[in-house]
C-alpha cells in the first residue's frame, strides 16, 4: 500500500527585533521625554510666577501756573496763578532777608477750599534725613507769642512741607503766625528745621486771604 504523504512540518521561529534598532531608539525616546519634561516645567513656572507689582505712581505736588501781581507790603508779595485746572489760587511770600539765606521760608497759599502753607528752604537737623513726597509729617509750630501749634504736613516732590486747612477756617489757625515775631519749626522724623522771622506776616495772611475772596472763589 501506498503510504500517505504528509505535509512537512514547519516550525516557526519567533521574531526577533534587531537588538541595534532597539539601543537607536532608546536615546531619542529618552530625548523626547526629557524635553517634554522641561516644557512641562516651563509651562509651570509661568503659570505659578506672579507678574512684578506695578510700580507706584510718583506723588503729586502742588498745582501751579502762570502768575500775575495782587498787591504788596511789608516786605512780602501777593500773586495771582491761574493753572491749567483753571482753579485759581493765590499765594503770598517774603523776599529773603539778607542775611537769612540759610533760613527757612513760609509762603501763605490760599484757595476756594483748602489754603495753608508751604515751609521751604530748610535743612533737618537729624543726620540722612530727608523729606520723602507724598509722606506725612508731625510739624511742631512754636512761635514767640502765642500757642504753639502741632500740625500735619505733606512732603512735597522738591523737599517742602505743605500744611493744608480748611480755606472756612484759614484765618483762625494762622493767628499764631500772624500775631509772632519769630517762630521755630520741629518734626518728629527730621528734627530741628530752624527758626525764622515773621515780620509783616499778619498782612501776609489778611492779603492772601483777601486776595482768594477776589480771584479764587469767582
Amino acid at each position: 500500500m501506498d503510504r500517505p504523504h504528509l505535509a512537512p512540518v514547519v516550525r516557526l521561529r519567533p521574531a526577533f527585533r534587531d537588538r541595534r534598532a532597539v539601543r537607536a531608539a532608546t536615546p531619542s525616546t529618552l530625548l523626547t521625554g526629557a524635553l517634554l519634561a522641561g516644557l512641562a516645567l516651563a509651562l509651570s513656572a509661568c503659570e505659578t510666577v506672579p507678574p512684578p507689582p506695578a510700580a507706584a505712581p510718583p506723588a503729586a505736588g502742588l498745582e501751579d501756573g502762570p502768575a500775575k501781581p495782587f498787591g504788596s507790603g511789608k516786605g512780602w508779595t501777593v500773586t495771582i496763578h491761574t493753572p491749567p485746572s483753571g482753579k485759581r489760587f493765590c499765594v503770598a511770600e517774603r523776599g529773603i532777608p539778607v542775611g537769612q539765606n540759610a533760613a527757612p521760608r513760609l509762603t501763605f497759599r490760599t484757595a476756594s477750599t483748602e489754603s495753608g502753607f508751604i515751609l521751604s528752604g530748610f535743612t533737618p537737623s537729624d543726620s540722612g534725613a530727608v523729606v520723602k513726597p507724598g509722606e506725612r509729617y508731625d510739624l511742631t509750630v512754636s512761635p514767640d507769642l502765642g500757642t504753639r501749634l502741632s500740625l500735619s504736613a505733606r512732603g512735597l516732590p522738591n523737599g517742602s512741607l505743605y500744611v493744608a486747612v480748611p480755606t472756612k477756617g484759614f484765618l483762625e489757625e494762622m493767628e499764631p503766625l500772624a500775631r509772632a515775631h519769630r517762630v521755630s519749626f520741629r518734626s518728629t522724623g527730621l528734627g530741628e528745621l530752624g527758626t525764622m522771622l515773621l515780620a509783616g506776616s499778619s498782612w501776609a495772611i489778611n492779603a492772601s486771604d483777601e486776595c482768594r475772596i477776589l480771584h479764587a472763589d469767582s
